[in-house]
């Protein structure tokens, strides 16, 4: 039997503290989609989404070979879930589309997910208990090597974006590379845009 893949957007939020740090969730155990596992904010599409309302609640996207239109829906989804999941508005953008991944076929949950990068705006980031059982910062490369040592577990698109921002000191210096990015880092599944 196969499963649908449903659209979905997901943010990664950095900031300055003072050098790069990104905000990591943890996904509630037991969940039926990646439980357990660490992730950035984001989640499925809804009809909401693709209103008037939403696509003026968000900047002007660009996403290779979509529309404005379903660029908009998913940014709005992007910026939605990471107000329901962490309690961060973001509005003041830009947020650049950095990736795009599809979840494996055999996954009893697909996703055609698509990534934006964001600058934290303030406000502390607290975990919904829904979604998301804890949120924290932390520079990319000591969350890798976290994973590395077992202490925390994360698919293949995490640690891709992980692995991109960790050459980045500073936050600006990850938004200039999403400018001058040539090409596309391949990966199963998916790609990585710097």
């Amino acid at each position: 039997m196969s499963v649908p893949v449903r659209p979905a957007a997901s943010v990664v939020v950095v900031d300055d503290r003072p050098d790069l740090h990104v905000l990591i969730g943890r996904r509630r155990p037991g969940s039926a989609f990646v439980g357990g596992l660490i992730v950035f904010p984001g989640g499925g599409v809804d009809p909401d989404d693709h209103t008037e309302l939403a696509r003026a609640r968000v900047p002007p996207t660009t996403v290779p070979g979509l529309a404005g239109a379903e660029a908009a829906a998913l940014l709005h989804a992007g910026v939605r879930e990471t107000e329901e999941e962490v309690g961060l508005v973001l509005r003041q953008g830009p947020f650049p589309h950095i990736g795009r991944w599809v979840t494996p076929e055999g996954s009893p949950r697909r996703y055609d997910t698509h990534f934006f990068l964001a600058r934290h705006e303030g406000g502390e980031a607290v975990a919904d208990q829904i979604e998301l059982v804890d949120v924290w910062w932390e520079r990319p490369s000591t969350t890798l090597e976290r994973v590395a040592a077992g202490d925390l577990d994360a698919i293949a698109p995490t640690l891709a974006f992980l692995r991109a921002l960790a050459v980045h000191d500073r936050v600006e210096a990850a938004f200039a590379a999403t400018q001058r990015a040539g090409g596309r880092a391949q990966h199963d599944h998916g790609w990585v845009a710097f």
